[in-house]
């Protein structure tokens, strides 16, 4: 018998509700705050949301198992858009523990062949990421999608030929953009033109190529490196998501926490922006939206129970984890 949990009481609960698809523009301010409000999960699964007063007193509620977090912020977990997983056995199972324990429930990991098909199951759900390589290996390339190695391949447009570009389209796999020359503005409408579903930008962008991402239905994946580009696009009405960044650059880190506060300071953007950046907008361009990154009617229930009692003070916590508890599919595992 399936046993319901009730997260009872929280002070504020940011639910990240709204509309489909990435938030863009002034809807990526909106976190969904409830203020006193619970949670009722069961099966792993969150079954309602809302004011303690409404979720307390369901039938279903009455004979679940109750977890007080009076006081605290509850959120979902955050959701890293971008990671480069280490070749080192050693070094990808502590950043994947690290990551969690800073309360990434969910993470893009991009790398090459070698590595995917040798990593061991995470605490946190990966999604994988082929690293294409300029001189590539198609056999390399149907084993790990037939295996499902990949959700996604990684591609610099610029360096591959037209069949090249044929050929990774005939896998029907999800084409994440990037370019070793972020300068050139004809990466950034080649990848539109190509339909990537995402880039990944390592630089501050130049005007007229913000001016292409405007409205169009590509996700642009920040870091810290290049959070500077964040006010732009936003304003811009871009689609655009938060990584970590962790092995890609000297800002990356581990803590979508952390990287949720450069992107604040360095985007010029509002920390409820930065949040959702960090979460549903994550979760959007990973392709596991419908699952992950707010907390909704029948959504995973990966939930963060934070040290805060209102998360404008997360402001205040540069470097600190404020992470008290996790719940992985409504078990509390941290």
């Amino acid at each position: 018998m399936h046993r319901s949990l009730l997260l009872r009481g929280a002070r504020q609960l940011l639910t990240l509700r709204g509309p489909e698809g990435p938030r863009r523009g002034a809807a990526c301010l909106d976190l969904g705050v409830i203020n006193d409000g619970s949670i009722l999960i069961h099966d792993g699964r969150i079954l309602c949301v809302g004011p303690a007063r409404r979720v307390d007193n369901l039938a279903e509620a009455r004979h679940a198992v109750v977890h007080e977090v009076h006081g605290a912020v509850v959120m979902p977990a955050f959701v890293d858009a971008r990671a480069a997983i280490p070749d080192n056995a050693h070094l990808s199972r502590r950043f994947f523990d690290l990551a969690f324990a800073h309360g990434s429930a969910a993470i893009g990991g991009h790398a090459s062949y070698a590595v995917l098909r040798t990593l061991d199951a995470a605490v946190a759900t990966l999604v994988p990421i082929f690293d294409v390589a300029t001189k590539f290996d198609e056999a390399q390339i149907t084993r790990a999608v037939r295996r499902k190695l990949a959700q996604f391949l990684r591609i610099d447009l610029l360096t591959h030929s037209r069949d090249a570009l044929h050929f990774f389209q005939s896998h029907d796999l999800p084409i994440r953009a990037h370019s070793a020359s972020p300068s050139n503005r004809d990466w950034i409408g080649l990848a539109l033109a190509y339909g990537a579903s995402t880039i990944d930008l390592d630089a501050p962008l130049n005007r007229p190529q913000s001016e292409l991402l405007a409205d169009s239905p590509v996700c642009a994946v920040l870091t810290p490196a290049s959070a500077a580009a964040a006010r732009g696009l936003i304003d811009a009405n871009a689609a655009v998501a938060l990584g970590s960044g962790f092995g890609t650059a000297a800002a990356a880190t581990c803590s979508m926490q952390a990287a949720a506060l450069f992107a604040a300071r360095d985007g010029g953007l509002h920390l409820a922006e930065a949040i959702t950046l960090a979460t549903i907008n994550a979760a959007h361009a990973l392709g596991i939206a419908a699952h992950c990154g707010s907390l909704e009617t029948g959504k995973k229930a990966d939930i963060l129970v934070l040290h805060l009692s209102d998360y404008r003070d997360l402001s205040n916590y540069t470097g600190v984890n404020v992470v008290s508890k996790i719940y992985q599919a409504g078990s509390l595992v941290a």
